[in-house]
Formats: structure tokens, sequence, C-alpha cells
């Protein structure tokens, strides 16, 4: 069994709203300021698929090379990038864009357009790189992940050698709930590794 299904689900069905949901981070991250906490997007995200035998994913730099001439708007970050992971047999694309609001445009027209190619049950989630900055610690990374089966987020925290900042997180999680994110229940908030972000 799959790790990334196993976790996430088996029936990844992609939904109309998903650029709504999305857009949910920018609600987050426009706001000038969260008392004394402050999070941020780093200017990178990044789709998490599941692999099949679909030629998009044979050669998936040059799929994502005919996916930005497809998108509707014009990439103006870094172009797009893919990686695979045999181990779990899934695939990572990877979005870079100091504006905010256009990565996410980004990211929705991709995921539109994979969707369009049959592969909506093949996205698993999308994962922004972020930072959250509170009282006198400034700037701790962290990432948040949109699962796209349930379309709520979780904060992920992590500290290296597999540990995560349990801590970090549940205060995160308690301020996107605040702020009316739709939060994954906490024993749903999975831990991934090697996100290439």
């Amino acid at each position: 069994m799959r790790l990334f299904k196993t976790l996430f689900g088996k029936s990844n069905k992609f939904k109309s709203d998903e650029s709504d949901i999305l857009s949910l981070v920018l609600r987050v991250t426009n706001q000038d300021s969260n008392g004394d906490r402050d999070i941020n997007l780093s200017g990178a995200a990044t789709l998490l698929l599941n692999i099949n035998e679909h030629p998009f994913f044979t050669d998936i730099n040059s799929s994502l090379k005919e996916l930005e001439k497809e998108l509707l708007i014009p990439t103006v970050g870094t172009p797009l990038r893919g990686f695979k992971s045999d181990m779990y047999n899934s695939c990572w694309i990877i979005f870079e864009n100091t504006n905010n609001q256009k990565m996410v445009a980004e990211i929705n027209s991709a995921s539109s357009h994979i969707a369009n190619l049959g592969l909506g049950n093949n996205m698993t989630a999308a994962i922004f790189k972020g930072t959250i900055s509170k009282g006198t610690t400034r700037n701790q990374s962290f990432y948040w992940i949109c699962n796209y089966r349930t379309s709520k987020f979780y904060p992920l925290a992590l500290l290296g050698n597999e540990m995560r900042d349990n801590e970090l997180e549940m205060e995160i999680g308690n301020l996107l709930a605040s702020m009316g994110i739709p939060l994954e229940p906490h024993e749903n908030w999975y831990s991934l590794s090697d996100i290439p972000i």
C-alpha cells in the first residue's frame, strides 16, 4: 500500500472550489498583523501527486513545460520543476514566486490543467512553505498542507531527524482556525518527509 494514499485517503476527488480553498492562504498572509504573531509565505510551494502510468508522469519536466504553455496566466516566477520519488510512487511539482497571489493562481491553474487530464484523483496535497513570527521569536519555518481530499489545512513544523514541533503546530493550528481556515482534525496532521521546498 502506498504511503501517501494511506495518509490522505484512496479517493482524492478534485473539487471545483479548490481555488477558493487555496486562496484562504492569501487571507492569512494579507493581514497586517495577527496580534503578536505574523504568518507569511516564503515564496515556495509544491503540489504532491501520486504517480500512475499516464504519459504526464513519463517525463515530468517535459510535461511541466507543456503545462506552462497551457496555463491561463503566464508563469512569472521560476519555471516549474518536478521531482519523482520512486520510494513512495509520488511526484512533487515545485512553484516559486515572491508574489503570493500569483503563486496561488499558478497552483490553481496547474491543478485545473492536471484535473482536466483526468488526473484529479492523483493530486494529494498543496504544500506551502511559510514562516511565523511571534513575540521575540522571528521567522520560524513551517509548512501548511492543504489536503485535496478534504479541502482542509494543517500545519507541519519540522525540527529535523523526523522530529516535529508539536507546540508550534498547535499554536499555528489554533491561529488558523481563529481566522476561519478549515482545519483538519488533529489526528490527521500527518508528517511528510523529503518535502523539496
